[in-house]
């Protein structure tokens, strides 16, 4: 049985799987969810951590209730999308700040959340930018147990060009090992652009990828970033759990089949499966009840040295064309002072101050280059000067 926001539909049972993690049982299912909250950005021009502090626990009172709508659903696990406390663009604007305000932060994300889980006997995993022991900050994936307790944690291996400007790069791919989840990992948001993230995990024996985001898996028109996660899931023969900020939260099996989209702000999605199970699959030639056992075993890794190739020809091929601190700026402005000076360049235009409003989209232009901004502002310096 799967649900999505409420509504319950039958669906056919996952087909014979492995029996290669005798720690799961063969007949068990469990409840897998992630949820899809509506934003909760904290504000950009608070400076004063106390406050920060505050805000960060008011959003933790929504995420407790969140939490707790989950347990009544009797889910196993609930993963919460990326930037699960709302303080990215805080973040971008007030780095100074961070050391003080993020490991503070994420311990009360940690304690509190992790005691609404243990009411439910559920584990969880979170996600946040977290200055650690060895002063550089990262972004971060934590799983909880079902007592509450951090198992685990994965600092993203592939930010984003703009976000390595502020955060240091993971250097792994650990995997956990549980007792009824089977053996889990976790990804982050732009990760999943790259197909050997998620190799990685299948490699080390991951059942089931955790992946909180904001993003879909793969950069393209239309709806191909989404696609792409289904790709992943299948390509890897595993389970994948997408929490997405505002929409897109899913479940999605290791056939690449959706088994669930969760509905609205605050929407949890859930499927009922066996980790274990699911993988039954092969060619005309022959069928494996879990495909694992052939496809990496089919793998020509000798073949492969380019991908661990730290510069390869490409990159002299397509020298990039902004700095990673520049793009870093870019981004953290965008979301905030940018959009408040693309709003006051747009109500030029309304007061039909048109020399104003072309000196002022000229200006964002140059300041975001390559953004939104960037795009919009060359459309409304077109209609301007065309009038």
């Amino acid at each position: 049985m799967i649900a999505v926001s409420g509504l319950s539909m039958t669906v056919a049972a996952d087909e014979a799987g492995s029996d290669t993690q005798p720690a799961v049982d063969e007949n068990q299912l469990l409840r897998v969810a992630a949820v899809q909250t509506k934003p909760r950005m904290i504000d950009w021009r608070l400076r004063d951590p106390q406050q920060v502090l505050a805000a960060v626990d008011k959003n933790l009172v929504a995420l407790e209730s969140i939490v707790d709508d989950a347990g009544d659903l009797g889910c196993d696990v609930l993963t919460f999308p990326e930037d699960t406390l709302g303080l990215l663009n805080w973040h971008g604007m007030n780095e100074q700040l961070a050391p003080e305000v993020l490991p503070a932060a994420v311990a009360r994300m940690i304690n509190r959340l992790g005691k609404a889980a243990e009411k439910h006997q559920m584990y969880l995993v979170l996600c946040s930018d977290l200055v650690e022991s060895d002063g550089d900050t990262y972004n971060t994936a934590f799983l909880l147990d079902r007592a509450g307790k951090e198992i685990g944690r994965y600092h993203k291996v592939c930010p984003t060009w703009s976000e390595a400007a502020s955060r240091k790069r993971g250097q792994s791919f650990p995997v956990f090992q549980t007792s009824d989840l089977g053996t889990v990992g976790m990804l982050i948001c732009y990760d999943l652009v790259f197909p050997e993230t998620a190799r990685c995990l299948a490699l080390s024996g991951a059942d089931i990828i955790f992946f909180p985001t904001m993003g879909g898996g793969a950069v393209g028109d239309g709806d191909i970033g989404m696609q792409a996660l289904r790709v992943r899931a299948a390509e890897n023969h595993v389970y994948l759990v997408v929490a997405f900020r505002g929409s897109g939260a899913m479940v999605i099996s290791p056939r690449g089949e959706i088994l669930s989209r969760a509905e609205g702000p605050d929407g949890i999605v859930y499927a009922d499966i066996n980790p274990s199970q699911g993988r039954r699959s092969g060619d005309a030639m022959n069928i494996q009840s879990d495909m694992r056992a052939r496809l990496f075993r089919e793998r020509n890794p000798s073949a492969f040295a380019m991908l661990t190739d730290p510069h390869p020809p490409i990159l002299d091929k397509v020298p990039i064309e902004i700095s990673q601190q520049e793009a870093g700026r870019i981004a953290s402005e965008v979301l905030t002072i940018g959009e408040e000076e693309f709003r006051q360049a747009e109500s030029l235009v309304r007061a039909e101050k048109t020399a104003e409003a072309i000196e002022a989209f000229a200006r964002l232009r140059k300041k975001y280059r390559g953004s939104w901004i960037d795009r919009v502002a060359q459309e409304r310096l077109t209609t301007l000067r065309n009038k």
